[in-house]
């Protein structure tokens, strides 16, 4: 580097203090699955390399790594995934939403579900991944002579089919697949093979999770409307097995919600789940992350569980603080990837700071990645003038900006999720009054069977002097069962104690005619009850600020108390607490209204059409030929 090839102290100076290279300190959800968190390789490498010795050797194991808060779990997480998706291998499963621990098997298939809708190693989903594995054994059954397709080749070509002809090559390739290969539930196959298809890789994906599809769709996909069961995981588990390498990730387990039946944490639930996949897992490797006291004191002390299922690798595998070189390393990783981004040279990879500060840091081996990265932020001001020193911001507030940058888009199906994020905002400003009701109480305890989760929660109350009782019901489901289950136990005042139900549903999610008739109606003009639309710009700060109340103790060492003193003080400015305009619609005066603009008609689809196309050639080996032909065409 030449002296005239440096930027100017004042390009420098003026880049760094309008935008810190080390604002972002926490790896989120988004880290894992699209761009990667810059990551120092070297840094804990011994338990990178322990997953991807497992993976090429085709062990079937299970690897506990503890870690300190802000050692790096999460960036190790991150440099797994994107090895794999970088160099294949494996497929990769990734689970740090859990929705309700008291239903954590269903909650995984979920996890199993979304997971392998995100990009593979061949610029198309895992799911796409697998079902094109599955089809090229068909297709060499048909023909061992058939080449090997490539996903992309395949996904591309059902792509460009018509419906008729892509119904066809579901239905050709879910009987062929029969006859290679012994399977429990067909249906799982014809679902799989259907993800080859963009347009109905959602509902294919939806009902792969135990979701519910409305009836028409089920009927056009020819699949039951749901199937929701621990087998149908350990199926899909089975064949991935057959064909590829699968890493299952467990991360945040320390948080310390616990389930209230049973008195276990979310830890010693998932324990308990991890210890019955690696019973039935025929290949891959089980990771789970904790803090080196929850498997100590949580986890190992569990008596009805043997620990070495969870940990059949050996004993855990411990994450280290930075030493000097890591420091150094991490410091001009962040840095240099800032530089370029900005087309500046500085003088040095570590400017503005030296390198004997950072070894310094570095010298007592104590620190870890997140503390440097913040000793960072809060000093690179300071190294290049003291008066543009900002005063401390608020951690709370830090924590909620963080948690705001989380792609929520998978949460608007969760009706968990959504569910526990209005019920602790409602839970924040208990004693106030809002929209003329003065909140006592909120609880979960609506439905006597704990299983059943269609009431949400209850608003115990006065409004203008008088008892009220809110039951709300988030109910995101397509339609089925579940809709007119949910909605039925709505209507049903007399048996849930209720003096107003309350209905939460996005108004893209569709509803036909009869239930609307059915179950709507009366609820809104007979019973007094409510339709309020869920809005993402409503909901996400809610779920960011619950994700911050949930993460206090282990990521962001925050009380209670300095949480709900945010909300009060920023509420109006965050759209939190009693400001927040979802709550406030849940609260205010029915409008008695029913939003007729989101009732359709379901379209029919008569058996003969389901069946027109199959009843073209029953020959699987003509129409998987045809598919061939077409894919080489």
């Amino acid at each position: 580097m030449t002296n005239s090839s440096v930027s100017s102290v004042e390009s420098l100076k003026s880049a760094l203090l309008d935008q810190n290279p080390f604002n972002e300190v926490v790896v989120r959800y988004q880290n894992i699955w699209g761009k990667g968190f810059l990551d120092v390789e070297s840094l804990n490498n011994h338990a990178s390399n322990a997953v991807f010795q497992a993976i090429e050797q085709n062990r079937t194991t299970s690897i506990v790594i503890t870690a300190e808060y802000g050692t790096g779990k999460t960036h190790l997480i991150s440099r797994i995934r994107h090895h794999l998706q970088s160099q294949g291998g494996a497929l990769f499963v990734y689970a740090n939403k859990y929705g309700d621990i008291q239903q954590i098997k269903q909650g995984f298939q979920v996890i199993l579900a979304d997971s392998l809708r995100n990009l593979g190693s061949q610029e198309v989903t895992q799911w796409q991944e697998l079902a094109t594995s599955m089809a090229n054994q068909v297709f060499k059954a048909a023909n061992p002579k058939n080449k090997t397709v490539s996903p992309k080749e395949l996904v591309e070509k059902f792509g460009k089919g018509k419906p008729e002809q892509v119904n066809k090559w579901v239905n050709d390739l879910t009987k062929g697949f029969r006859k290679v290969k012994d399977v429990s539930d067909p249906n799982i196959v014809r679902a799989i093979f259907w993800t080859l298809s963009d347009e109905e890789m959602l509902d294919a994906v939806q009902w792969l999770a135990g979701q519910e599809l409305a009836q028409f769709k089920a009927n056009e996909l020819r699949l039951p409307t749901q199937r929701q069961s621990f087998d149908a995981v350990l199926q899909i588990l089975d064949l991935i097995s057959e064909y590829n390498e699968l890493v299952i990730c467990f991360d945040e387990l320390d948080n310390p919600d616990t389930d209230p039946d049973t008195g276990l944490t979310r830890a010693q639930v998932v324990a308990g789940l991890i210890k019955e996949l690696f019973e039935n897992l025929k290949r891959g490797v089980i990771l789970s992350v904790m803090l080196p006291a929850v498997w100590k004191d949580k986890v190992k002390q569990m008596p009805s569980l043997s620990w070495r299922k969870i940990s059949d690798y050996g004993e855990p595998l411990d994450l280290k603080f930075m030493d000097e070189d890591s420091v150094i390393d991490l410091v001009t990783l962040r840095l240099r990837d800032f530089y370029q981004a900005q087309n500046l040279v500085p003088p040095y990879s570590v400017y503005p700071f030296s390198e004997s500060q950072l070894r310094g840091i570095g010298k007592t081996k104590s620190e870890t990645v997140r503390q440097v990265l913040v000793w960072c932020k809060e000093n690179l001001s300071k190294m290049l003038d003291r008066e543009s020193v900002k005063p401390p911001s608020d951690p709370v507030e830090e924590a909620f900006i963080e948690e705001m940058q989380e792609n929520i888009g998978n949460y608007l199906d969760d009706n968990f999720q959504l569910a526990d994020a209005l019920s602790f905002g409602f839970q924040t400003f208990i004693g106030q009054t809002v929209e003329r009701v003065t909140i006592e109480e909120v609880t979960d305890k609506v439905c006597k069977n704990k299983t059943d989760k269609h009431l949400n929660f209850k608003i115990i109350g006065k409004e203008n002097g008088q008892p009220v009782k809110i039951g709300v019901a988030v109910l995101q489901y397509a339609g089925g069962v579940s809709l007119s289950t949910g909605l039925g136990k709505l209507n049903d005042y007399k048996k849930f104690d209720l003096t107003r139900g309350c209905l939460v549903r996005s108004r893209s999610k569709k509803m036909t005619k009869p239930m609307e008739s059915k179950y709507l109606e009366p609820l809104i003009r007979e019973k007094g009850g409510e339709f309020v639309e869920l809005k993402e710009d409503e909901i996400k700060p809610l779920i960011a600020i619950r994700a911050v109340h949930q993460k206090r103790e282990v990521d962001y060492k925050l009380s209670e108390a300095e949480i709900i003193k945010f909300i009060t003080e920023k509420g109006a400015e965050k759209m939190l607490g009693a400001s927040n305009p979802l709550l406030k619609e849940i609260l205010s005066d029915p409008s008695y209204e029913v939003p007729t603009d989101m009732i359709e008609e379901e379209p029919v689809v008569s058996e003969e059409s389901m069946m027109a196309d199959v009843s073209k050639s029953d020959n699987i080996e003509e129409g998987i030929d045809t598919l061939l032909n077409k894919i080489n065409a």
